[in-house]
């Protein structure tokens, strides 16, 4: 079912946890809430939850209003981060729980159960108690407490943000799975960009309780509106070098690339490169020391310092520059074949996209 805000504000004794945030999420839409510590995403979800009451705004699902309706009268179902499991009842019982509490037929408490069990693989479980499982293994009851219930939407606060690597890994295809299987609304908050990339059909990132963008996990890669979304947005975060624009010039390094853009005289921009599209080069345009390298794979994070001590990363294959980045200190990178993304010092706002792969605009 569809979910909206409209106008949606919360403020505690003087200070704005959300501020005004206009939402629409589709029916069936896998909705990321990604944003970091104290940007207000929790606070969105427990309002969409009813266990918060706005100081501002609406509530609706699936068209109805529901901003003054009890956690229990709006059909949706929480996955919280702690599980919430009891440790004195069976996964049998934590999962049936619910379903005895609205009075339903033992028969068909027991049809569900099973149902969502062989779902999440955890029926061999059924007679065990909390303590007895893995992370995982209670995260999947969490989750079958919530599908057993059939609700409107799913809502999930960072469910995972207690697992290990592994166990996380684990954890995301099991939720891609999950979201195929009951074709319902999920509204999930992380802090994690890789678990929003891996998960979200769309991502919303919120930061300071507004909206800075929406869209598909590619639409914010490749067109990040502010700086902000742009060291969020990736991983390794995407480079942004202090420069001066003057009219339809910017200086990266020892070069300028041509904007389409004016300008003016000596405004303070923000140049940005993804460490990917960085490579070596014997007369690259940007100087810097080196100062670690870190192996990812077949890939190495090549860290170096600009003159001004700005960290600038390149994502660079290993078998290629391993001895050429331990044996020289100064090492030389050029951007002529990534795009490159321009943004206003001052605003912290995306003003130009140049793709230097095609045009070259050197």
């Amino acid at each position: 079912m569809s979910v909206k805000v409209e106008g949606l504000t919360v403020s505690y004794e003087g200070k704005v946890a959300l501020d005004h945030i206009d939402l629409e999420v589709q029916d069936g839409e896998f909705l990321v809430i990604l944003g970091s510590s104290g940007s207000g995403k929790t606070t969105l979800l427990r309002c969409i939850a009813g266990l918060l009451k706005p100081t501002e705004g609406r509530v609706y699902i699936d068209g109805n209003d529901v901003t003054d309706l009890y956690p229990s009268e709006r059909n949706v179902a929480m996955v919280f981060q702690n599980f919430a499991l009891y440790p004195h009842m069976t996964v049998h019982d934590n999962i049936a729980l619910n379903l005895k509490i609205k009075g339903l037929k033992r028969e068909e408490i027991e049809e569900r159960v099973n149902r969502v069990a062989k779902a999440l693989q955890i029926e061999k479980h059924l007679s065990k108690r909390p303590r007895q499982l893995s992370g995982g293994e209670q995260q999947r009851v969490g989750l079958a407490r919530a599908m057993v219930r059939d609700p409107l939407v799913y809502l999930m606060d960072e469910p995972l943000s207690n697992l290990d690597a592994k166990l996380r890994h684990e954890m995301l295809s099991e939720l891609r799975r999950f979201h195929e299987q009951v074709k319902k609304t999920i509204i999930y908050v992380c802090h994690d960009q890789d678990e929003a990339m891996a998960l979200a059909s769309r991502i919303v990132v919120l930061s300071q309780g507004r909206i800075v963008q929406s869209g598909t996990p590619e639409e914010l890669y490749d067109h990040p509106a502010t700086v902000f979304v742009a060291s969020f947005i990736g991983s390794p975060a995407m480079n942004l070098i202090r420069s001066v624009a003057n009219g339809h010039s910017v200086a990266l390094g020892s070069e300028r690339i041509r904007t389409s853009t004016d300008f003016g005289q000596g405004r303070a921009v923000m140049v940005g490169v993804r460490p990917e599209g960085l490579s070596l080069s014997d007369d690259g345009e940007i100087v810097a020391e080196f100062r670690y390298s870190t192996m990812m794979g077949d890939m190495l994070l090549v860290t170096a310092s600009l003159p001004d001590g700005t960290a600038v990363n390149a994502l660079v294959p290993r078998k290629d520059v391993r001895g050429q980045v331990l044996e020289n200190s100064t090492l030389r990178f050029t951007a002529r074949n990534s795009k490159v993304y321009i943004f206003d010092a001052e605003t912290q706002r995306l003003v130009e996209e140049i793709d230097a792969g095609q045009a070259n605009p050197y």
